[in-house]
């Protein structure tokens, strides 16, 4: 179990600035943020594995250092009962606040609502908790799918014999696939020809021994959608193994230092993947929990919308990590959605 306190020592240039932004704005903020007590929310996470996961934290635990609260971060990769008790321990700790990130519905909406009845304001990030009281952030997931699989129609021109890679009852994987539904359905020359996945830890080795028994068992394929990155690295890891990388391109969801790499490399099947950026969505996350707590009012669902970026696009705008990816799509770097003029937010750090 890892039990996390996640507040940050900033450099002392970005905790100068940090400091001043919240000292110019305590006169003005609703109480708790007033300086009035020290506010405390818990993120709790199902999911830790992966660069997405990573770069969500860090922009969570940049906003909780920029709003001044102490952000406790509770995660056990994959373990749905953990994950459910870690919401007990919260509220026993007596959080202000709760940010559920992942996980299941069916292991997850009751210590919500418990949390809830608690008088627990809770927010949650790609789970759907079945609960009127509990806001909803997602990824516009129908149309990460949607955009990933326009690239693929394009290139291969509305036919291919495509290998797919999904894992039925996580929220975001499902909206995905509702997608990719919709694309068969369309188009007539799109046959999903197989279909593998796992979430066993470590998810990109783990899609890749599904991958490359699927792959010897069907040459026909010379098409792959992975719609979580780490399974996209599952496939082009069984690709390479297999000598198949000339022969199938793959199309995902997410993005990642390593992705970025792993897409720019010559020789590359990964043609293109459709993003939002994790960090921005961290920040909207404590942003959202925030004006819960401040009683302020929230939209129910706050959708974070995504962009595609192709192989091309990447290697036409010299991108090689996130930092020039960030520098050079600057409209992927914030996300205006759970904004308020007393919560500080750091554009210059991009999240």
């Amino acid at each position: 179990m890892t039990v996390k306190g996640t507040l940050k020592t900033l450099g002392l240039a970005g905790g100068l600035a940090a400091g001043l932004m919240g000292i110019a704005g305590a006169a003005d903020a609703p109480k708790p943020f007033d300086g009035s007590k020290k506010v405390h929310i818990a993120l709790i996470r199902q999911m830790v594995e992966g660069e997405f996961m990573q770069m969500y934290q860090a922009g969570a635990d940049r906003q909780a250092d920029l709003l001044g609260v102490k952000l406790t971060t509770f995660g056990k990769n994959m373990d749905n009962q953990a994950q459910a008790n870690f919401v007990y321990q919260a509220i026993n700790m007596g959080v202000d606040g709760i940010i559920i990130d992942h996980g299941l519905t069916e292991t997850m909406k009751k210590p919500a609502a418990d949390a809830v009845a608690k008088g627990i304001p809770v927010v949650a990030f790609d789970v759907d908790l079945k609960h009127p009281e509990i806001n909803q952030i997602a990824q516009d997931d129908h149309q990460l799918g949607a955009m990933s699989l326009e690239a693929m129609l394009r290139d291969y021109s509305g036919k291919a014999n495509v290998g797919y890679v999904y894992v039925a009852g996580i929220l975001p994987l499902d909206k995905r696939h509702v997608s990719f539904e919709k694309v068969k359905k369309d188009n007539p020359g799109v046959v999903e020809v197989a279909r593998t996945g796992t979430l066993e830890s470590p998810f990109s080795v783990k899609n890749a021994e599904q991958v490359k028994a699927v792959l010897r068992a069907n040459p026909n394929i010379n098409a792959y959608f992975a719609p979580f990155d780490e399974f996209g690295k599952g496939v082009i890891m069984a690709l390479e193994e297999n000598n198949m990388t000339d022969k199938v391109k793959v199309y995902t969801a997410d993005i990642s230092t390593q992705d970025i790499q792993l897409m720019i490399k010559p020789g590359s099947p990964w043609a293109a993947t459709a993003a939002t950026n994790p960090a921005a969505i961290g920040a909207v996350s404590v942003r959202a929990i925030a004006k819960k707590i401040a009683g302020e009012e929230l939209e129910h669902d706050i959708t974070i919308p995504p962009m595609l970026f192709t192989q091309d696009m990447l290697k036409e705008a010299g991108v090689k990590n996130m930092k020039q990816l960030r520098t050079k799509f600057p409209k992927f770097n914030h996300v205006e959605r759970a904004t308020a003029p007393w919560i500080p937010v750091d554009k210059k750090g991009l999240f």
